[in-house]
């Protein structure tokens, strides 16, 4: 298999099984447009043949629940939560499928992926019992959220696996995340991976749906099951492979929000392929302008997209002959751009390619050079049987992504072109474009009939009913001074055809300072040619972009009865330098031989400019009160939505302020104003970021690229930096406190001054925060002061060229979160091998000036994106990480130091580290220990001050090697750890230890010692030999003891004796050995016998004798002398020398009876006293 390598990555080209196409290669230079159509009608002498084509307003609108499906059984499902298993936060499990609807019932079901919920809703009683639909319907869940009520999810992947898992749309393997991946360069990334990002949130990082945190089903077989930034909620249970855990605060004002499938290079394709939901959030004022009956009760969502669908084989052998069938789906199927069509023709006499639709580069000026794979062989190149086909064709891979993808069909709520019935009465409609890259501007329009439009054959009836009334757009003093008068091609809607405005209260930012009363007004641009945004648009109506989000009220009570309106669309396709081929309407000019349509037929699709027909039936009610509406919306506003960062005259009557406007000069690098709630001025640099419209320098495919705008050019330094998705983040913030002024100390606000250099009208999305749109300004100084329903919050900004746009912004923290989580630390560019600068931009973006830029790991802190929602420009590129710093930075240089005490102090771990200086600020310090180096086994945390440096560890155990890293805490994050230090605790032994054998009984052994550490008890060994492994007892002793009597020794005996002391279980060295042989008392004396004689003087004297056993240590003997024989009466002792074996009792009286006992005494102890005898000394 041949390969070539993108990114130092080999790709397979796209012969590969993966990237499988048609045998026969398309031909860039031909008669054939390699683009397709939706089914077209087959038109047979003017007439349209039945049964062929898509009709217009056949279906109705699937509504909200299957009370309001349509006629096809299709509906927005509301899912139910269980309120039960995460007490006090809403909580459902939701599957990620595939599946078919039908869309319309001139096509087959389609088959696409999206969401359905999987477990139990909780109901009335508190059980879990409501089932949720049988299969996904597109669209859905439709989730209601209450503002402060938290929601969590269990998102399960649950795409087929293995070929089966083949997105059924063409991938581009080529872009960064859909190719291969760092590990070889065979496997690719699989095209069932999936993540959903929710439009609006403030929600963690973990949380936000950002492009690296897809995953795949369980079950895949594939290196790589998730991407770098998968990530779960903390106080959730892991939720297997396959699965991921959401957890979303819900702590904004009421809004429209959207989910939808985020996954880096399939963005694209996969909201296209139906993996797209809403969610409406509620909270109590809204709530309360709707019981007060200031907003109508009865809402309807509309979710737009514009949809082309697989024709028959026919027409798509005419249209997109190398399109896969066998992979993408036949007829009914959902149709995308794949092949790489160039504007450019070098080689023929015009320059230009009649079929072309997007500029190549190597064919541009300035010719883009240097790009990696460039023009290559031409295999339909013949000079004489076709002259029109160069030597050579662009050697852009096949499938590719386009520039743009605008397609022919309008669908909403998951219907083609639909029909709504509504009484006459004030409605509220919740209007979402999830276009992937066209804009619309939607209007309301009287039918140019109210009849029947179609037969019950299915045949067309009345073709009018469908279509709006057109005037010539040429000037007529009749007409509103905005109306177009630049003879544009099919005319404009006659003014006189205008149906009800658009009252607009709120946008994707939730509600407005200000009512918004928009009315119908076609697409008109700028024609002062001494403009420099000459050409842009200028007059609209209900222009909304991709992403962006309507919260309108009309009111139909102004409308007859029987009336038939139809929503229309006339926004060019791209904005604001449409291509008329992606203008469908009746009566539109035949494009076939420039690669488009042929003329739409009244009543048929592909039509863009009708979305959908509505009828008014029913009885008029009361004209909706339009200014009670504008006294209680402002009131709302401030009690609902944070203060303006940039004080404004449309905020005044919400915050009872007299703001002035405070608009940003094109020279401008600074802004100063007085922020509100403060009382002295406060001076912002202006953030420079750029909008870079250039090339791919691999393929030379055009490119829309976000970056940053030098803060001083010159001739020698260019204006802008484009920048890379896997570049270093150049957009850094800061949370702030938003119950402090603008401006105060540690505040996070930015703004941002994001210059256009390009040609299209891009939609920027910012993940987390929303945005106030402070001023566009031209570059010639013409200040563009925001729209009407511009005002308040944005999370999706309109931005044209050769304007700067300037958004402020102020990201604050979510309260009172469950958990705390750290940084998004990931490699740059995870789809390559660490170290590579491949890919990267080798400039600084901070001066112009070459730099080195390596694959290398970076804390990206809470990780967002903002970028272009044009979703083909996002995935080509248009995007850029966005780092919030919430964490305290990690503190430095831990050591850990053993301390062994004393005998009054106990042994300790002091650890001392470094706390970096700077915001964002730390409530605490955690500790951690470990008995390893991983800290997987005996782990314990401690806490300690935000600002402490030093921490005892008292609880460690002697003779344990302790790991220890400390990282830094507020209420909502954590830092990365310090390095680790480890330390352990050696206990000291007592010294000095005795043994003596006191004298006299009982034999015993009397022992003495200094302890020398810290002790919560002490151990005594006694052993009979050296190593202690005989005769071993061991008494365990009070803390700090210092002496022990042993009592259990048997005399003739030698022991060996050591102490040690013993903390928290573990015991100290052990002391040196004190060894003694323990004697015994000597035997009892015997024979002992006695003889008195008389001496001179009246005395006498009585001669004693005893024997003492040979065996015996005598050190002395012990006579005792007594008159009567229990020796109580005269008794006397006499110690005698050991030796000793008899004795004189002299000066003893006469004619006495004198009795006697002896007993041997030694170191040992005393004998038994010897028998007692009688001796009577003569008269």
């Amino acid at each position: 298999m041949s390969e070539e390598t993108i990114r130092e990555v080999a790709v397979p080209k796209q012969n590969a099984p993966e990237a499988a196409v048609a045998a026969a290669p398309p031909d860039y230079f031909g008669f054939i447009p390699n683009y397709a159509n939706s089914p077209l009608p087959t038109v047979v002498g003017g007439v349209v043949r039945p049964g062929t084509g898509m009709r217009k307003f056949v279906d109705t609108l699937p509504g909200v629940g299957p009370v309001k499906a349509n006629d096809l059984g299709n509906y927005l499902p509301v899912a139910v939560p269980d309120t039960i298993t995460y007490p006090g936060s809403d909580y459902y499990e939701i599957g990620i499928q595939q599946y078919s609807q039908q869309f319309h019932k001139d096509l087959p079901a389609t088959r696409l992926r999206g969401y359905k919920q999987l477990n139990n809703g909780t109901d009335a009683s508190g059980h879990n019992t409501v089932a949720p639909p049988p299969r996904p319907y597109f669209g859905g869940p439709l989730i209601y959220a209450r503002r402060n009520r938290p929601i969590r999810i269990k998102l399960v992947n649950q795409l087929p696996t293995g070929a089966a898992g083949n997105l059924f749309l063409p991938v581009d393997i080529t872009l960064a995340g859909a190719g291969t991946g760092p590990l070889n360069n065979t496997e690719l990334y699989k095209q069932n991976r999936a993540v959903v990002h929710l439009h609006g949130s403030e929600t963690q990082w973990i949380s936000d749906g950002t492009p690296l945190q897809w995953f795949t089903p369980a079950g895949e077989v594939t290196s790589y099951p998730k991407g770098a930034s998968y990530a779960n909620v903390p106080d959730m249970p892991d939720p297997g492979a396959g699965a991921v855990t959401l957890y979303f605060p819900m702590q904004q004002s009421a809004r429209m929000m959207w989910f939808h499938d985020h996954t880096e290079a399939t963005t694209h394709l996969t909201p296209y392929s139906g993996q797209i939901g809403l969610l409406l959030l509620q909270d109590p004022v809204e709530r309360q302008l709707v019981t007060d009956g200031v907003v109508p009760a009865e809402e309807i969502p509309l979710l737009i997209q514009d949809k082309t669908f697989v024709p028959d084989p026919a027409q798509l052998a005419a249209e997109d002959p190398t399109w896969d069938t066998a992979n993408w789906g036949g007829k009914g199927s959902l149709w995308m751009p794949h092949v790489y069509m160039p504007n450019q023709n070098p080689y023929n006499e015009t320059g230009a390619n009649p079929m072309g639709r997007w500029d190549y580069g190597p064919w541009f000026w300035p010719p883009f050079t240097g790009i990696q794979q460039g023009p290559v062989p031409n295999p339909y190149y013949d000079p004489v049987t076709r002259p029109w086909e160069p030597p050579v064709q662009p050697g852009t891979p096949l499938p590719t992504i386009t520039p743009e993808a605008f397609m022919d069909t309008p669908v909403v709520n998951g219907c083609a072109y639909p029909t709504l019935q509504v009484e006459p009465k004030a409605y509220r409609f919740r209007i979402l474009n999830a276009c992937n890259d066209r804009a619309l501007n939607l209007q309301l329009y009287h039918a140019a009939s109210n009849g029947t439009m179609w037969k019950p054959d299915g045949t067309l009836n009345d073709g009018a009913a469908g279509e709006v009334p057109m005037v010539e757009a040429c000037p007529n003093p009749a007409f509103p001074p905005t109306w177009p008068t630049d003879g544009r091609e099919g005319g404009v809607p006659a003014p006189s055809a205008v149906g009800p405005d658009w009252i607009q209260i709120g946008n994707e930012g939730g509600l407005l300072p200000e009512v918004a009363v928009i009315p119908p007004q076609p697409i008109n641009y700028e024609y002062d040619r001494r403009s420099i945004t000459v050409l842009n648009v200028s007059d609209h109506s209900l222009l909304i972009g991709p992403a962006e989000r309507a919260d309108v009220i009309v009111d139909f009570s102004t409308v007859a009865p029987g009336s038939t309106l139809i929503l229309y669309n006339d926004a060019p396709a791209p904005m604001p330098a449409y291509d008329t081929r992606y203008d469908y309407y009746t009566g539109d000019p035949d494009q076939t031989d420039a690669g488009g349509a042929p003329t739409t037929q009244p009543g048929y699709g592909p039509n863009t400019r009708t979305i959908m027909q509505i009828r008014v039936v029913g009885p008029p009610a009361a004209r909706y009160n339009l200014a009670l509406l504008r006294t209680r919306l402002p009131q709302a506003y401030g009690q609902s939505q944070p203060k303006p960062i940039v004080p404004e005259k449309a905020y005044n009557a919400a915050f009872g302020t007299n703001s002035t406007n405070h608009y940003v000069a094109i020279q401008d690098t600074t802004i100063t104003y007085v922020p509100l709630g403060g009382t002295t001025p406060v001076t912002l640099d202006l953030q420079p970021k750029a909008i870079v419209e250039e090339f791919d320098p691999v393929y030379g495919r055009m490119m829309p690229t976000l970056g940053v705008e030098l803060p001083k050019t010159s001739a020698f330094i260019q204006t802008t930096i484009p920048l890379a998705y896997i570049d270093p983040p150049t957009e850094i913030l800061y949370m702030s406190n938003l119950a402090t002024p603008v401006g105060s100390t540690g505040d996070g606000t930015q703004i941002w001054k994001i210059t256009h250099n390009g040609v299209d009208t891009h939609f920027v999305h910012f993940h987390y925060f929303n945005v106030q749109l402070v001023n566009r300004v031209g570059w010639d100084g013409a200040y563009k002061p925001p729209d009407a329903n511009e005002v308040g919050w944005k999370e999706t900004v309109r931005m044209n060229p050769l304007e700067d746009c300037i958004v402020a912004m102020r990201p604050a923290l979510p309260t009172n979160l469950p958990f705390k989580i750290g940084d998004s630390v990931r490699l740059l560019d995870p789809t390559q091998v660490p170290g590579t600068t491949n890919g990267f931009t080798q400039i600084d973006p901070q001066t112009g000036d070459p730099a080195t830029v390596t694959n290398v790991p970076y804390n990206f802190g809470w990780e967002y994106v903002w970028h272009c929602h044009m979703v083909d420009h996002e995935d080509f590129d248009m995007m850029r990480p966005m780092v919030i710093r919430v964490s305290p930075a990690p503190p430095t240089n831990l050591t850990a130091t053993a301390n062994a005490g004393s005998t009054t102090v106990p042994p300790a771990i002091v650890l001392t580290w470094t706390n970096p200086a700077g915001l964002p600020a730390a409530t605490q310090v955690l500790v951690q220990r470990s008995t390893n180096s991983l800290f997987t086994t005996g782990l314990t945390a401690f806490t300690a001050a935000a600002g402490a440096t030093s921490f005892t560890d008292s609880t460690a155990v002697p003779g344990t090697t302790y790991f220890y890293r400390v990282r830094r805490e507020n209420s909502a994050s954590y830092s990365g750890w310090s390095n680790t230090a480890s330390a352990v605790l050696a206990l000291t032994a007592p010294t000095n230890l005795t043994a003596t054998q006191p004298s006299g009984s009982p034999v015993r052994v009397a022992l003495t010692w200094i302890n020398r550490s810290y002790s919560t008890s002490v151990e005594l060994q006694r052993a009979t030999n050296t190593t202690f492994t005989t005769g071993l007892t061991t008494v365990t002793l009070a803390a700090n003891a210092t002496s022990y009597t042993d009592t259990t020794v048997v005399a003739g005996t030698t022991y060996y004796y050591r102490v040690r002391t013993v903390y928290l279980g573990v015991g100290s060295p052990w002391s040196n050995t004190a060894t003694i042989a323990v004697g015994s008392p000597p035997a009892a004396p015997t024979n002992l016998a006695g003889t008195a004689v008389a001496v001179t003087g009246g005395t006498a004297t009585v001669n004693l004798t005893w024997q003492e056993a040979a065996t015996s240590v005598v050190t002395s003997f012990v006579l005792q002398r007594a008159t009567n024989v229990a020796f109580t009466a005269n008794l006397a002792t006499f110690t005698l020398a050991g030796t000793a074996r008899s004795y004189s009792d002299t000066g003893r009286a006469r004619s006495t009876t004198y009795y006697y006992r002896i007993q041997a005494v030694n170191s040992s102890g005393s004998s038994a006293f010897s028998g007692i005898i009688a001796v009577t000394t003569p008269a």
